[in-house]
């Protein structure tokens, strides 16, 4: 089981498009940490979900799938405008055996 958290707007931008690797505009940070007793692999794409729609995302750095120990994290980077961001609730990333991983966008409390 993955737990997830979504960080818009990260200091990362920064190190990822001068210090790192000339990527420019990765704005959104996100951390997949497997808290299950499995490896979780994960391909490097995820869906934000709202009431009634949703918006793919495919273009996930670094590309290809993740393989995620127990007890392990990845973070994974994005390009997305805040307008895109303030539609919806929930991202979800879809496992390798088809089961699928839901957070919330915005932590609360």
């Amino acid at each position: 089981m993955l737990e997830i958290s979504v960080i818009m707007n990260s200091s990362i931008e920064d190190v990822l498009s001068f210090k790192c690797c000339n990527l420019h505009d990765q704005n959104c940070e996100i951390h997949l940490k497997n808290v299950g007793p499995d490896p979780v692999r994960v391909p490097s794409s995820c869906e934000l979900r709202g009431e009634d729609s949703g918006f793919r995302i495919d273009t996930l750095y670094p590309g290809g799938t993740y393989t995620i120990a127990p007890g392990e994290m990845t973070a994974c980077y994005c390009t997305l405008a805040d307008e895109v961001f303030d539609k919806y609730q929930s991202i979800v990333f879809t496992d390798t055996e088809g089961r699928r991983h839901h957070a919330p966008l915005r932590r609360t409390g």
